[in-house]
């Protein structure tokens, strides 16, 4: 049986590799990808920056002249220890703290203790409300800056939808809302939704979780900790690995 990934390309390349060494066997199947925009503008003022993405960290890497500024006058809270190490690997110093989650960002901003600079969220055009939403019910006015575009799959590939379909895949690894939603939908689009309701989830967060369940989804497990380390644990345990 297989475990069916469904992160970029690259990203499910890595996992695929760690969990290759415990025998587990995987299909790859990216259900979205990225584009960058171009024409991306900064004004030249000093801004605290809330960054959660790799993929945010690599506009930034190419584009490392244009916004050298930006990087050396704002102030930077950072979300994932991944985005962390590859900031720092760009040049960044400036960093306030770094953050599991956003849910911890939120408390730590509660406690009022930052300067009266802007905040600016540096993220892609498919983002999740609740950072913003709770940020302005704590009176912290927030920007979005998108630095890139998810681009969502228009349908399954035929060796996933065969392999769905014979019943050789009996999991499903999602790293992020919008990809749930996504599987949801090409599964539906596929016919396999009652097929797909019978595998087992393992998600990184409780809020990736709970859209599974409230479409009727009920074989669903998430992570203690969003990262890759502890999915690969939990897939490992479900595998009595």
């Amino acid at each position: 049986m297989m475990i069916l990934i469904t992160r970029p390309r690259d990203e499910s390349n890595i996992l695929a590799e760690e969990l290759s060494k415990h025998k587990i066997k995987t299909c790859i199947e990216p259900l979205i990808s990225f584009s960058y925009y171009k024409n991306i503008y900064f004004k030249n003022i000093p801004a605290n920056y809330i960054i959660g993405s790799t993929r945010s960290v690599d506009v930034l890497e190419k584009n490392f002249s244009r916004f050298k500024n930006i990087l050396e006058i704002g102030n930077f809270y950072i979300i994932g220890e991944k985005v962390k190490n590859k900031l720092q690997a760009v040049g960044l110093k400036n960093i306030v703290d770094t953050f599991e989650n956003s849910s911890s960002l939120i408390k730590f901003l509660s406690q009022k203790n930052f300067n009266k600079n802007p905040f600016i969220y540096l993220c892609g055009n498919i983002f999740s409300n609740t950072l913003s939403t709770e940020l302005k019910n704590l009176e912290i006015n927030i920007g979005q800056k998108f630095l890139y575009k998810t681009v969502q799959r228009k349908r399954l590939t035929k060796r996933t939808t065969v392999l769905m379909a014979n019943g050789k895949i009996d999991s499903v690894v999602l790293f992020s809302s919008y990809t749930a939603e996504t599987f949801i939908k090409l599964t539906s689009s596929a016919k396999l939704r009652e097929k797909a309701k019978k595998l087992q989830f393992f998600c990184l967060s409780p809020s990736i979780a709970d859209i599974l369940k409230k479409r009727g989804f009920s074989h669903v497990d998430y992570c203690k900790s969003s990262n890759q380390q502890e999915m690969i644990r939990m897939i490992k345990s479900y595998k009595n690995i």
